[in-house]
C-alpha cells in the first residue's frame, strides 16, 4: 500500500521481509560501510608506512579481491584528495552502528567485529569536528599510526 507514496522518492524499492526487516538491513548495511572504512584505513596506513604510495595501493586493491565502494570511491574522493566533503555524518554512522549491534543481539548472533568498529567510531568522534563526515574517522587512523594516507 505504501509503494505508491514512496515510489516518487525512491530510486529502488525492495521488499525484504516482515515488519522491521528493512530497518535491520539498513543498519547492517551501514555497519558494513563503517567496517570497510576502518579496515581500509588501517590497511592503507600500514602500506604507506611500508613505503607503498597510497594511490598505487588503492589502484592495486581496486583491481583485486579487496575492493569495495570504500576503496573505489570514498578513499580516492575524500582521503587521497584530502577534500573531506560532508555527505553523511560520522555521528549518524556511529548511531547506525549501535542499531546494528541491537539487531545482532536481537537475532542472537555473537560478534567481535561490530562492537570493535563501534568502539573505534566512539573514540574517533571527539577527535573530529561535530559535523565530520563518516570517512573522516580515517583521520584517527592517521593520527594514531603517524602517517598521512595521501
Amino acid at each position: 500500500r505504501a509503494r505508491r507514496y514512496v515510489q516518487p522518492y525512491a530510486g529502488k524499492i525492495e521488499h525484504v521481509g516482515p515488519v522491521g526487516a528493512g530497518h535491520a538491513l539498513k543498519a547492517i548495511n551501514n555497519a558494513l560501510l563503517a567496517l570497510n572504512i576502518v579496515a581500509a584505513g588501517e590497511g592503507l596506513a600500514a602500506l604507506v608506512k611500508l613505503g607503498v604510495p597510497a594511490a598505487r595501493a588503492v589502484d592495486v586493491i581496486n583491481a583485486s579481491s579487496g575492493r569495495s565502494n570504500v576503496t573505489e570511491n570514498l578513499i580516492p574522493e575524500r582521503v587521497l584528495s584530502r577534500a573531506w566533503p560532508r555527505s553523511f555524518s560520522a555521528a549518524l554512522l556511529d548511531k547506525d552502528l549501535g542499531v546494528a549491534l541491537a539487531v545482532l543481539e536481537d537475532a542472537g548472533v555473537a560478534s567481535e567485529i561490530y562492537p570493535a568498529v563501534k568502539r573505534f567510531y566512539e573514540a574517533a568522534r571527539p577527535m573530529l569536528d561535530a559535523d565530520a563526515d563518516h570517512v573522516e574517522v580515517i583521520k584517527r587512523v592517521e593520527k594514531e599510526s603517524g602517517v598521512a594516507i595521501e
